[in-house]
């Protein structure tokens, strides 16, 4: 079998223009992702949205919303898909090809990738449970948990659902396809998964709820350990994507019977 060049942390030369435009793309990318949820967790009104549409009437309510979701998925799919792939292309010089296999988007043992997918979205969904049970035995409010109400301010219920299903894709592919090998390949692979889970859960911070960041992060964890045991991205898209769709199940069922 082909033997596909590893990435090195020395692929990197500041000397080169190209390297440090990929570097800034990188830069950009935790700012808006990472940096500006952990402002927003302590009340900085930051936004990759624009205005809510919940004011907006009629027809013009539909547009705005159509625009905002355009314009949301756009920079997901720059900031966690392009740039990741450019920085394999631009710094370590790699192939399209040899860029998916880093990313681990294989197809090779991708029926083994779906089914460790689906089991590791269950020990998710049975995990999170778990850690909610136990903090509200210990007294703590969870009402306000989840970070789905922030999303109903901007996006009707198909729009919900098209971004719980679609962003997953992106963020694996940035988080566990590119940040995973690349921490992974400076400082080692334990401290890659939790480092990546950190800034996993960082990234799902709500303006002064830390619940939805905790949680994120320990299935960051579970994540990362399933890509490295199955060597296939696609494992963990597929238990992120049940995930989500069955956690926004849920809380749309227990919302309209409450």
């Amino acid at each position: 079998m082909k033997q596909h060049p590893l990435p090195h942390p020395m692929d990197f030369n500041i000397k080169k223009p190209t390297h440090i435009f990929a570097l800034i793309m990188i830069i950009i990318t935790f700012l808006v992702f990472i940096i500006l949820p952990a402002l927003s967790y302590f009340g900085m009104s930051f936004s990759t949205q624009t205005d809510q549409i919940s004011g907006t009437p009629g027809s013009f309510g539909i547009i705005f919303e159509i625009i905002v979701l355009l314009l949301q998925t756009a920079i997901v799919i720059a900031l966690f898909i392009i740039i990741p792939v450019l920085w394999y292309l631009i710094v370590n010089k790699f192939t399209l090809k040899e860029t998916l296999y880093h990313l681990k988007l294989r197809i090779h043992g991708i029926d083994i990738a779906f089914l460790w997918g689906v089991i590791t979205a269950i020990v998710a969904l049975v995990v999170i449970v778990a850690i909610g049970a136990l903090l509200m035995s210990l007294g703590l409010d969870l009402t306000d948990a989840s970070n789905i109400p922030e999303l109903e301010l901007y996006f009707s219920l198909p729009s919900m659902l098209f971004l719980i299903a679609f962003q997953p894709i992106a963020e694996e592919i940035f988080f566990r396809g590119f940040l995973l090998e690349k921490i992974d390949s400076l400082i080692g692979e334990k401290t890659a998964i939790i480092t990546t889970a950190i800034l996993f859960g960082v990234a799902h911070l709500s303006v002064g709820n830390i619940y939805p960041a905790f949680t994120t992060g320990v299935i960051g964890i579970l994540l990362a350990f399933l890509v490295i045991k199955t060597k296939n991205l696609y494992s963990a898209i597929t238990a992120h994507i049940i995930f989500n769709l069955v956690s926004f199940s849920i809380y749309i069922f227990a919302k309209s019977i409450l």
